[in-house]
């Protein structure tokens, strides 16, 4: 059996690299799998008693029911069979009654076996006998309205979603945090709920969505391409008697498979598979011309029929509406074919612009629309016809090139780099990201990822806008990886410490306050600098865990002080943007301050002012509750990003930290224009009644400067360095500096 699958896969290569469709398939040695006599024995059982599997309906091309396409078919059911083909345990397949309870629900309740899809992790937390396997791919969640719905406008409303995708179901919660969402028991439900106008909003997965979406009966609703991510690992849950051998074996079969094969059964399951219209979508869609009842209508109804399927399905996979570039689904396949057919050099270049949302509020967006395909039609010029360009989301954009060599690319860039600069404000610019592609083998979202490495690095260097991705910055992503993948760990052994950092009043020299900062001790005893992992953890989530968590230490300090009858001061915490986009964040700072019994009037909350300018709206919401419920606020890093007067004036604040980049001034004209700035940045936040905090500083002639300026409150090295909890307590023992 093994044989002949290696002779298919060898005749499939062949003919799947001459057509220029895919990456070719993996051959697998029969030995490359060993497994336990157990685990043998195990398969051998399963040969006359198989793994009863249950098959989620309504999720073609993922997986369907025979009541729906006369069998069990999808790409969930490719891997099975391929699962089945190179272990030997055998499955029996049954259908998931969806329309009662949800897969895992029915998995708990022991109607089957084992279940395959995006998994919901808190049912599996909930009851021990359940069991999950290791990934064998990503699952993407996309975003589906009616056409004429404008998502940079829809604040509030009902988003439907699946009850049990969990994923799904976080997503929304996160890029939608003002709307309700409803669940139904099936994605056939979810689709209509829109369709019908019961939700304004659904969240699907994204192959699901392009495939249904086909459907005639859906000719008014669209793919909302900007809403459109990576959100969970598809793997397998699994409840038999013999829960820990099944799995072993599974996970031992998903490991020699690969991701890369899951990818090539997933993209030939989906092209040799197109959607294919019912009977009754076939009379809805061409109605009209049934009725005319011609023997050359029903011809050219025939013909149209196929052109609007193919039409159907490139609009959805392809081309962005505003610009005219690819989408991301729509360019990953067209990188895909590229690389097939062809063995050429190419490279993959992603940029993006600093500062566009502010360009938005300056110009307008329309002004902001007529800049994007502006640029579009300049990349276009450098392309050859082979090429190709995508708009990802927002500014960011995509491009594959074919070039001789990368000088000719990096001189490309900088021609349409000038180009560009002609557009736009001094304060904006570009920051491109390249990955040469040598190794075809991996995942083309990789190769995306490692050029938005190099795009970072190049976002951060004042010297150079360009950066290439090399084993040096893969090192540093593999560090990165490792830091990801440490953080629940180093959190539960107490590896982050809080430091406190005093903050002084100008004119007694007494401590009124401290800002808490955080600190990465490792299990090695090596400092983990906040700049290698903050910027990461806002990244993947893991941000909001390790915020809170400080805030936590904090109460606990203040707990202490309150038990020894000392004085209390207000201790400011850090938070992320990412909390003011969370529904529930001030319910669950009270209840954390409330647990320890801390007063409010004693806890600040710092955000910067970058975050609170993202989205004025919803920053402005927020703070005003913080502050009814007794908080104090401040904006954090004032005047270090595109500084706008407008937010001064709107947000609610009791206090503003100056940048320290202000100070750091050396030649003499560049210090009298600076502390000409700051003079007048004191006197502005005073007329708005606030209090400034200038941070930073160093020197005894800084200090000068700012009390001579009516400065509020000082903090920096010139008074202290972040302390140990047990030095900062010694420190307010002393009570005031003598300098």
């Amino acid at each position: 059996m093994q044989g002949l699958r290696k002779i298919y896969i060898i005749l499939m290569n062949i003919f799947l690299l001459t057509v220029g469709w895919l990456s070719p398939i993996q051959v697998f040695a029969e030995d490359e799998i060993e497994f336990t006599t157990e685990e043998k024995a195990y398969i051998d059982y399963t040969k006359e008693n198989p793994i009863l599997t249950g098959i989620i309906p309504h999720a073609y091309p993922l997986s369907a029911c025979p009541y729906e396409v006369g069998s069990f078919k999808g790409t969930n059911i490719e891997m099975l069979n391929l699962i089945s083909e190179m272990s030997g345990l055998s499955f029996e397949f049954t259908c998931v009654p969806t329309e009662e309870k949800t897969p895992y629900e029915a998995l708990i309740d022991n109607e089957f076996q084992l279940v395959a899809g995006t998994i919901r992790l808190d049912v599996f937390e909930k009851d021990q006998n359940l069991i999950l396997s290791d990934r064998f791919c990503d699952g993407s969640a996309t975003c589906i309205a009616k056409k004429d719905t404008n998502p940079s406008i829809v604040k509030t409303g009902k988003i439907a979603v699946m009850q049990g995708y969990q994923a799904g179901y976080e997503f929304s919660k996160t890029q939608f945090p003002n709307h309700e969402i409803v669940l139904y028991l099936n994605n056939y439900d979810v689709i209509n709920a829109v369709n019908r106008g019961e939700a304004d909003l659904a969240m699907i997965s994204r192959y699901v969505g392009i495939y249904e979406l086909q459907s005639p009966f859906y000719e008014n609703l669209t793919v909302l391409a900007p809403y459109q991510r990576v959100v969970d690992s598809v793997i397998m849950g699994i409840n038999t008697p013999n829960n820990e051998i099944a799995i072993s074996i599974i996970n031992k079969t998903i490991a020699a498979i690969g991701e890369d094969e899951y990818n090539n059964i997933q993209m030939t399951y989906i092209i040799h598979n197109p959607y294919k219209y019912s009977f009754f979508e076939t009379i809805f869609k061409y109605r009209f011309f049934i009725l005319a009842g011609t023997a050359s209508f029903i011809v050219l109804f025939l013909l149209l029929a196929r052109l609007f399927s193919a039409q159907k399905e490139k609009a959805l996979l392809s081309k962005d509406n505003l610009t005219g570039a690819y989408t991301d689904s729509g360019f990953e396949l067209q990188v895909t074919k590229i690389l097939a057919r062809s063995n050429k050099q190419y490279f993959i270049t992603v940029f993006d612009i600093s500062h566009f949302s502010s360009y938005n509020d300056l110009y307008g967006k329309e002004q902001g629309d007529a800049l994007l395909k502006k640029i579009v039609q300049i990349v276009t010029t450098f392309l050859c016809d082979q090429d190709a360009i995508c708009r990802s989301y927002a500014d960011n954009f995509r491009v594959i090139s074919y070039k001789d060599d990368i000088s000719e690319l990096l001189a490309d860039i900088k021609r349409a780099n000038n180009m560009f600069n002609q557009l736009i404000d001094s304060s904006m610019r570009f920051s491109f990201g390249i990955y040469p592609i040598e190794d075809r083998s991996i995942p083309i979202s990789k190769m995306f990822d490692y050029a938005t490495i190099a795009k970072k690095i190049a976002k951060h260097d004042a010297n150079s806008f360009i950066h290439v991705f090399d084993k040096n910055l893969h090192d540093l992503h593999q560090y990165e990886s490792k830091i990801l993948s440490r953080f629940d760990q180093a959190l539960a052994q107490n590896e982050f410490v809080v430091y406190y950092q005093p903050k002084v009043d100008v004119d007694s020299n007494e401590i009124i306050g401290a800002e808490a900062l955080v600190r990465w001790i490792n299990n090695e005893g090596v400092l983990v600098p906040p700049t290698q992992f903050i910027e990461l953890f806002e990244k993947n989530g893991q941000i909001q865990k390790l915020d809170f968590y400080v805030l936590e230490q904090v109460c606990k300090f203040q707990q202490m002080r309150i038990k020894q009858g000392k004085q209390l001061f207000t201790i400011s915490s850090n938070f992320s943007r990412v909390h003011l986009f969370s529904n529930d964040f001030v319910q669950r700072l009270n209840t954390l301050v409330e647990q320890y019994g801390i007063p409010k009037s004693c806890i600040e909350i710092e955000c910067t002012e970058t975050a609170m300018a993202y989205d004025s709206e919803i920053s402005i919401a927020i703070l005003g509750q913080l502050q009814h419920e007794g908080y104090s606020v401040a904006m954090d890093d004032f005047g270090q990003a595109y500084s706008s007067l407008n937010t001064l004036r709107s947000m609610p604040l009791n206090v503003v930290k100056l940048d320290r980049g202000f100070l750091l001034a050396t030649l003499d004209d560049e210090k009298e224009k600076a502390n000409t700035i700051i003079r007048n940045i004191v006197s502005l936040i005073h007329d708005l009644n606030l209090k400034i905090v200038a941070e930073g500083v160093e020197n005894l002639e800084q200090v000068v400067f700012l009390k001579s300026v009516n400065c509020d409150y000082i903090q920096g090295y010139y008074y202290s360095m972040p302390l140990s909890e047990s030095a900062f307590i010694d420190l307010l023992s002393k009570g005031i500096f003598i300098r």
